[in-house]
């Protein structure tokens, strides 16, 4: 979650718009239909995808309970993270074996930075038509909504100050969509960062500067074969508690939801 959802800013509010797209269970559907009946190759936007699934983000170390106090808790929570660590693997291999592309994992990280600094600048500055291409119909859809709210009579600069950490992938799932080689993967990536806002009131021209410690789980699809980026959403780190979700969705309504509150990269995280 960006530190500008963080600032007090009266107004902001969660979001509860209509989807303009369908999810990628149903478009792929949609796609499998079409090449059945046409036998011609279908045009795919990776723009009109989001997070369709629920992405199991492992407990960080430091969140995890006292394992003298919890340690049915605490070992779950380890088993979860070696499963998921291996499950990246698998994904990685898959994509390499059945794509015969190399991922360009360095390339990739640089990119989606790039499109996370944008992206937040743009929306401090209200240029959202600037990073437009680098966001999903759904990221854009909360970003202009989440625009709306913001009060005309404030101004806002936002920076990247550092990385408390370097960012790193959490989660990979090679994308297969009917009627096409595979060549697009969906990556998360977590950004441990400092961040800073600054507010001006331009009725009273006060401004108020707020640096913060900011953790964002950040979802991308890559197109392998260009290393075109598009941000997908958000989503945040499960608690030790947890279970392993499944993984796929059979409801094309949850989808859709679930596309919905991920592209909201503003929101708050689920209490």
């Amino acid at each position: 979650m960006s530190l500008v959802s963080r600032v007090g800013i009266k107004g902001l509010k969660p979001l509860g718009f209509s989807p303009r797209v369908v999810s990628f269970s149903t478009f792929a559907s949609i796609l499998q239909e079409k090449i059945e009946k046409k036998k011609k190759p279908i045009e795919f936007n990776a723009r009109h995808l989001g997070v369709a699934t629920e992405i199991y983000i492992p407990t960080s170390y430091k969140n995890l309970p006292n394992f003298f106090a919890h340690p049915v808790t605490f070992f779950n929570a380890l088993i979860r993270r070696m499963y998921t660590f291996g499950l990246n693997t698998v994904q990685v291999g898959l994509f390499r074996y059945q794509s015969g592309l190399k991922p360009e994992f360095l390339l990739w990280k640089n990119k989606a930075i790039e499109i996370y600094v944008n992206v937040n600048s743009a929306f401090a500055q209200r240029k959202l038509d600037d990073v437009k291409s680098s966001v999903s119909l759904w990221v854009e859809e909360a970003l202009e909504a989440r625009s709306r709210q913001l009060p005309q009579y404030v101004k806002l600069d936002w920076k990247l100050v550092k990385f408390n950490q370097v960012p790193k992938l959490v989660s990979v799932q090679a994308m297969m969509i009917p009627g096409r080689p595979l060549e697009n993967i969906q990556l998360v990536y977590k950004f441990d960062t400092v961040q800073r806002l600054v507010k001006l009131n331009k009725k009273t021209n006060e401004a108020e500067k707020l640096d913060r410690n900011v953790i964002d789980y950040v979802a991308f699809i890559c197109d392998a074969t260009t290393n075109d980026m598009v941000l997908l959403g958000s989503v945040f780190e499960n608690k030790p508690q947890d279970k392993l979700p499944k993984s796929h969705e059979d409801d094309n309504q949850i989808a859709i939801r679930r596309m919905k509150t991920s592209g909201d990269l503003f929101r708050l995280p689920p209490q």
